[in-house]
């Protein structure tokens, strides 16, 4: 009877493994590749009204890329990347549809610098699913075309009318508008309320919490839920002592929340760039433009500095407030500034912007407030400071 019961285990077994044999001998010689490249010639054929080009042997193509530490083979499947004749294609089979401008191919030689510099991805593989991403052990899926313009900082440091960086320059203008320099760090600029921008794509998906993530577990889905809910993606943890994100929900548009996140993206660290590095051949330096110097009263110098150093953050745009500040004593909102010089002499409004104030609890028992005043006396001039004071004290004959 024992032995009835093992012969039988031993046939399914051996079935089972000559199974996979044939799984495995299917997956080298059908490879989804082929089928890919066989189509994509198929339809190059009928473009060019050449039938031979339906017999072009199939074969796996890559661009070896020692210098940026690479090795991309998308081209395997995306092989008429820059052949114009199949710009109507649909994917994988069309060209790129910038390779259309002969100066942005001139530009961006991608035999020369690859696809995942800028599409992230993993370059190496042969199959959508692990060359797309997300897949295990792979912390750079594909980015989505909305997104891939935060990778021209890679190689260009400034983006200011750069051709194709359009949506760039936008979400750094709203990256000023909502004032976040005044409370992150940006290469050590700003202030140390949240933390430092350019070291968030630089982390693992394993320094992540994504309990509270929807969609994918990456971190680009991190960074775009976090900017929609910040308190429901980090919603601390009391028992522990771990606070809520400290960030407000600015009810930011799913356009804003896309155009931050590629600007998130554009931020690089120097530990980053020594783990991706790129040619000094290929980097666009900084050329510096000239720093406004003159404006036409201090009320507006003072403006420019509101903006600077992203007051609007905490106090909302033009002071006018409506940032919530959980238990806050004072309607758990920062307080808004249009009326502060009812209630402030300007000497003691610089005292409060050099030294900073942490507010009071409106329930004693409960979490410190998450925004506080920091202080700025290390960051701020004084010429500064008498500017923006002047422009604070101007708020209330615009209210």
């Amino acid at each position: 009877m024992r032995r009835g019961i093992w012969n039988r285990l031993f046939l399914a077994s051996s079935f089972g493994l000559i199974a996979f044999l044939i799984f495995l001998i299917g997956q080298e010689t059908l490879p989804e590749w082929r089928g890919v490249q066989a189509e994509y010639y198929r339809r190059l054929a009928q473009v060019t009204q050449d039938p031979s080009k339906a017999r072009t042997p199939l074969k796996v193509q890559q661009i070896h890329l020692p210098e940026f530490r690479r090795t991309d083979r998308c081209v395997t499947c995306h092989v008429g990347i820059d052949n114009p004749k199949m710009k109507d294609q649909p994917q994988p089979f069309a060209a790129h549809p910038d390779f259309s401008d002969p100066r942005f191919l001139a530009e961006h030689p991608f035999n020369e610098i690859g696809c995942t510099i800028c599409h992230q991805g993993q370059g190496s593989a042969t199959t959508k699913k692990h060359a797309h991403g997300p897949v295990s052990h792979w912390e750079e899926p594909l980015l989505s075309g909305e997104l891939t313009v935060g990778a021209c900082t890679t190689c260009h440091q400034n983006v200011q009318g750069l051709r194709g960086a359009e949506r760039l320059v936008q979400a750094m203008a709203l990256f000023e508008e909502k004032g976040c320099i005044g409370c992150h760090t940006l290469h050590g600029k700003g202030m140390l309320v949240g933390p430092e921008l350019a070291e968030t794509w630089g982390k693992s998906v394993d320094q992540f919490d994504f309990r509270y993530i929807r969609g994918e577990k990456t971190v680009t889905h991190w960074v775009m839920d976090h900017f929609r809910d910040p308190q429901r993606t980090v919603p601390g943890y009391p028992a522990l002592g771990v606070p809520e994100s400290a960030m407000p929900n600015y009810e930011l548009t799913e356009e804003e929340i896309r155009l931050l996140t590629a600007l998130v993206l554009s931020f690089h660290s120097e530990e980053e760039k020594e783990e991706r590095p790129v040619p000094a051949r290929y980097k666009v330096p900084y050329i510096p433009q000239p720093a406004e110097t003159t404006f036409a009263s201090p009320v507006e110098r003072g403006r420019h500095v509101f903006q600077k150093y992203g007051c609007a953050a905490c106090h909302g745009l033009e002071g006018r407030g409506g940032i919530r500040n959980k238990n806050m004593d004072v309607g758990e909102e920062v307080p808004a500034l249009l009326y502060v010089s009812d209630g402030y002499s300007k000497d003691e409004l610089k005292a409060i912007i050099r030294e900073g104030r942490y507010p009071a609890k409106a329930d004693s028992a409960g979490p410190s407030p998450a925004l506080w005043m920091p202080s700025w006396k290390e960051k701020i001039s004084e010429e500064e400071l008498d500017a923006l004071v002047e422009y604070l004290v101007s708020l209330k004959s615009v209210s």
